[in-house]
């Protein structure tokens, strides 16, 4: 089953600087919807993210889900020569994106006002943790750092207990939405005016935003307290309960009528306006709830949330989840073929589909790299001695290593 891209961005040219995962999944994103995305890396090792476990064949599995529908451009920013090579190519770029800490890319003369003296219409995206200036904005960082900073990882676990990491890295991710959002935002503006832009994308930025509901009930007066508000462990009918069989589903009968039609799917036409109790109510209706769960298993649990429609769901894994039925109808998950690194299930962006031949290019496998080294260069006019030349020199490399 052969998946293709869209032809939204057809015509957009990002020239990626990013490295493991916030700015990769943000150009992925570009990709899928027909940007032509050169991702820039070093001639040596390139993204360090193809070295990370787990690896499939010789490349990790991250780096591999990560960058479809990209061409590898291998080639030394820490040369001079490698600098005017790229200085040449900004003209017909139309976005850059990179995800270094404030200054790295002023050393290497890639900055945005060097660059933009060269192409005033460039698109320019900055996706960092915290941002160019603030406080913090020097600062290293990963995910984890930035959900703490935020108050969001002192939000995520049970009352009394520690803050739990997230399985899914939410900063970064978005973060890389958020570049996305930026980004096509301001290539609208260009179409109108012609005028380029300089963002700023902060992961802490984004997961700020992100705390309207927390804001609203801590403004209310309420201390907003780990497992302690309705959406987070303390409504009964809003929860994840254990099944006999040792599984989970969950409750989010959150408005009273689907607590109702829960109500009378069990039996229990009583516990109709008690919904909003916590679980350490006197009235002991989470421990009623909790024990009822328990006494059938997870299939059963199943068809009664089906037939009710009561917001009640199991807790599927993740393999389960990729093989359900809703994810397969949405293509959710497709496999990809890698011609080194075997089949990859990849998560749909939401912009490829199987369905529809009429849309863009076929999805492509992650490249090797520097796999398309030569043909950028050659596209953007540099003579195949030249390239030659520079590969003698270990400015670039083409494309024979994973």
């Amino acid at each position: 089953m052969e998946f293709r891209r869209q032809d939204f961005l057809k015509g957009m040219k990002v020239l990626d600087f990013s490295r493991y995962l916030p700015g990769p999944f943000a150009t992925m994103r570009l990709a899928d919807m027909g940007a032509d995305v050169i991702k820039v890396e070093d001639p040596h090792i390139g993204d360090p993210a193809r070295h990370l476990p787990p690896l499939a064949e010789e490349t990790g599995r991250l780096f591999l889900l990560l960058n479809r529908n990209k061409r590898s451009l291998a080639i030394d920013v820490k040369t001079e020569a490698g600098r005017e090579i790229l200085h040449r190519l900004i003209p017909k770029v139309d976005v850059v994106v990179e995800s270094f800490r404030p200054g790295v890319m002023a050393r290497f003369g890639l900055d945005a006002e060097t660059l933009r003296k060269i192409h005033p219409g460039l698109i320019y995206c900055s996706l960092t943790g915290y941002g160019q200036h603030g406080p913090m904005a020097s600062r290293a960082g990963h995910d984890i750092n930035y959900a703490a900073v935020t108050g969001l990882l002192d939000g995520i676990g049970t009352y009394g207990g520690p803050p739990s990491i997230p399985t899914v890295q939410v900063a970064d991710l978005a973060g890389g939405m958020a570049a996305v959002e930026q980004i096509l935002a301001a290539w609208v503006r260009r179409l109108r005016t012609g005028e380029g832009a300089v963002l700023d994308v902060s992961m802490t930025d984004v997961l700020h935003s992100w705390q309207v509901f927390p804001l609203a009930l801590e403004q209310s007066g309420e201390k907003v307290t780990r497992g302690s508000h309705l959406l987070c462990g303390a409504m009964t009918a809003y929860h994840v309960y254990e099944t006999a069989d040792g599984r989970y589903v969950a409750l989010g009968a959150l408005e009273p009528k689907f607590w109702n039609r829960f109500c009378d799917a069990v039996g229990r036409p009583e516990w109709r306006d008690r919904g909003f109790s916590p679980p350490d109510d006197p009235s002991g209706l989470y421990r009623e709830v909790a024990e009822l769960f328990r006494s059938r298993n997870l299939e059963e649990w199943v068809r009664i949330g089906e037939e009710a429609d009561c917001c009640l769901t199991p807790v599927l894994t993740l393999s389960e989840a990729v093989r359900s039925a809703q994810a397969r109808e949405r293509e959710n998950f497709f496999a990809l073929d890698h011609p080194t690194e075997g089949f990859q299930v990849m998560p749909n962006s939401g912009f490829l589909s199987s369905r529809d031949k009429r849309e863009g290019n076929p999805v492509t496998p992650a490249p090797r790299r520097g796999e398309h080294t030569v043909e950028i260069l050659q596209e953007m006019g540099f003579r195949r001695e030249e390239i030659d030349r520079f590969m003698e020199e270990g400015i670039v490399e083409g494309g024979k290593s994973p």
